[in-house]
């Protein structure tokens, strides 16, 4: 009894994880506003490189790590709001795994300025506060929020 017991909370567990609030990558977007004095782009993804690091832990033997610092350099088709003039951009974020190419197409990145060892570490000035696309859960809700809250500043979309 104890058995299948246990075998019926592991398959609810499993269903759960696999279940579509769990693939939510844009979960509370609709609370989240850009850091100040940050750079939100519209980009094209040209080339993503995996660096295989991660952010430290206490115990490095019994460290198993979930987020790797990825490197992007980017087409920029649209300054959302900030200032940016140059055609490409190069930024690093921190996540589990790389986004498939339809995503990475057409993307709105967060910028905000890399912190001093990790901009030397990996050869970037920023790091990437949010990557968003229209094809992620919640996506196209949270680019009009990133589009409004620059509009609301003054700032408007200037195309590439």
């Amino acid at each position: 009894m104890q058995r299948m017991l246990k075998l019926i909370v592991l398959c609810l567990l499993m269903v759960g994880c696999a279940g579509p609030l769990a693939l939510r990558d844009g979960a509370g977007s609709e609370r989240y506003s850009p850091p100040p004095g940050s750079i939100v782009l519209r980009v094209q993804v040209l080339e993503t490189e995996f660096t295989d690091l991660y952010p430290g832990c206490a115990e490095p033997n019994e460290c198993v790590p979930f987020h790797f610092w990825y490197k992007y350099r980017a087409r920029v088709k649209e300054v959302v709001s900030g200032e940016w003039t140059k055609p490409e951009v190069e930024f690093a974020r921190l996540q589990h795994a790389e986004f498939v190419d339809r995503i990475k197409r057409d993307c709105y990145v967060v910028l905000r300025p890399a912190g001093p060892n990790l901009g030397s570490l990996l050869h970037v000035p920023f790091e990437a506060d949010r990557l968003v696309s229209r094809l992620m859960d919640g996506g196209p809700t949270e680019i009009r929020a990133l589009r409004a809250a620059a509009e609301r500043r003054g700032e408007g979309g200037l195309p590439r």
